[in-house]
């Protein structure tokens, strides 16, 4: 687990044979490219996985606009909300159709809709172990090649981030109740249901 972004950022550093640095706004190359790449890197490690540290739920009410045509309701987002998980509605039964668009899910359901999604959590004493040597790999795997001018460097960074994302995921998907299987029509007939 790590303790502050520069920690995660001197992690990434490290790997790539780069000095530490002491703040994002040190007059330094890599300062300034962990200062400008941080925020997107920590977006899109952790919208690539439903990670347990970083899941949260929403009551959500009807939006004051009617979509334009095939749904009934939109409901406003929560502003931290970076990837949808589960939709409830109000009887408890999972929502299946329903669409993003912008800063909107837009479906059927009477109101209220209940949310499962992963939030854009920015304090990283909450990331898990894994999601932290995660984000360095990836931070590491994006910098790569503005900080050596190497692309085999790079590629060499972004395969390791990606055993790194697949190890936390494995390690974090085991961690919870699994959500149930829903045999479709093609395995029912199958399994003779």
């Amino acid at each position: 687990m790590a303790d502050s972004i520069i920690e995660i950022c001197n992690n990434a550093l490290q790997d790539l044979g780069e000095d530490p640095v002491m703040s994002l706004t040190d007059d330094c190359k890599a300062a300034r490219l962990c200062n400008q790449r941080w925020a997107s890197v920590r977006d899109a490690v952790l919208r690539a996985h439903p990670w347990n540290c970083c899941q949260a739920q929403a009551e959500l009410a009807a939006g004051v606009k009617t979509p334009l045509w095939r749904w009934e309701r939109e409901y406003p987002l929560p502003t931290d909300c970076l990837r949808v998980i589960e939709v409830v509605g109000g009887g408890g039964a999972e929502v299946r159709n329903w669409e993003i668009q912008g800063a909107v899910i837009l479906c059927s359901e009477d109101a209220p809709i209940y949310l499962a999604y992963v939030r854009r959590e920015v304090d990283p004493k909450k990331y898990d172990s894994l999601l932290s040597e995660t984000l360095s790999a990836r931070l590491a795997a994006t910098l790569a090649y503005p900080l050596s001018g190497s692309t085999s460097l790079a590629n060499a960074f972004w395969a390791a981030y990606q055993d790194k994302l697949s190890e936390a995921r494995g390690v974090d998907a085991r961690e919870g109740i699994p959500a149930s299987v829903r045999m479709t029509g093609w395995l029912s007939a199958k399994v003779g249901s």
